[in-house]
């Protein structure tokens, strides 16, 4: 696929790719994205994070109301707060992963996410932000909180392994009855983990599917191994680059960082060279 071919739907990560390192939108990006609505060319966010940490996009100009969170398990629509589609784990299956876990990392501490509710062990190291704006479902063993209520994602953390070292391990005893990836920054040894299959990838299908987009005309953006998979379907591929090292190692073209709105510039150059007419943009609920 040529690289300078104009898309019909732009994909892209959020932390690390579409956001800046302080986690705000640029204005580079932020022009780029209504660009893009006007060409008639939708931008679609694809993220690990849950549907309650998108405030951060929820009023960006331009961009398409339907996101697919936490790495695929989850299509959101930010314009009526509606969960249009989520694919829950099993948790029997959960749990004995959760087993053959805690024998290959002893100090291996669990969680759950709902999407719109967490819950997680005592000795889950939680993020700084989480007991003030997210109160925990539950706090407590595994085999209490996978049984609270059905859940989207189950989230292994490590104080002694970073990521990388970290999925492998729990790869190696889960195998492919769960999705296992991770989107940790160096030195954070957490591997989040979803039902068979799931990825952004099989949801980003679904959604083009109805939108009548074929994965040649999609490009994709991302940084993580959590969107080696979305890189791999869209006939567009495309990594910043401040993307993890198996990612520059793949095949696709690289962008200039997020600290320099590469997602951005990539959109705008599209948009200057589309030549389209504004067209209606596609929508996933009619």
């Amino acid at each position: 696929m040529r690289a300078d071919r104009v898309p019909r739907l732009v994909v892209t990560d959020m932390d690390g790719t579409f956001l800046s390192p302080d986690g705000t939108v640029s204005e580079q990006n932020r022009a780029a994205v209504l660009a893009a609505q006007g060409a008639g060319i939708p931008v679609l966010f694809a993220t690990g994070r849950p549907v309650r940490w998108l405030e951060v996009i929820r009023d960006l100009p331009g961009a398409h109301p339907t996101v697919i969170a936490s790495n695929g398990a989850v299509l959101y629509d930010l314009g009526t707060g509606e969960l249009l589609d989520r694919v829950c784990v099993d948790p029997a299956v959960a749990l004995e992963a959760v087993r053959a876990v805690r024998l290959a990392v002893p100090d291996a501490a669990f969680a759950f996410e709902s999407g719109t509710r967490f819950g997680h062990e005592p000795g889950y190291r939680v993020w700084r932000s989480d007991p003030a704006v997210d109160p925990a479902l539950h706090t407590g063993p595994a085999e209490e909180i996978a049984h609270t209520e059905p859940f989207v994602k189950m989230l292994v953390q490590s104080q002694a392994l970073d990521a990388d070292q970290l999925l492998a391990d729990v790869r190696r005893v889960v195998g492919d009855r769960l999705t296992t990836t991770h989107s940790a920054n160096p030195g954070i040894g957490l591997v989040e983990v979803s039902g068979p299959g799931v990825s952004k990838a099989s949801m980003l299908a679904r959604c083009c599917a109805r939108l009548g987009i074929d994965a040649a005309d999609v490009a994709a953006f991302g940084d993580m191994p959590n969107d080696v998979a979305m890189l791999s379907w869209a006939g567009l591929p495309h990594v910043v680059a401040n993307a993890h090292p198996v990612l520059l190692e793949g095949p696709y073209r690289v962008v200039p960082a997020n600290a320099e709105s590469g997602v951005g510039r990539t959109i705008l150059d599209w948009v200057a060279r589309s030549g389209r007419a504004v067209d209606a943009e596609p929508t996933l609920t009619s």
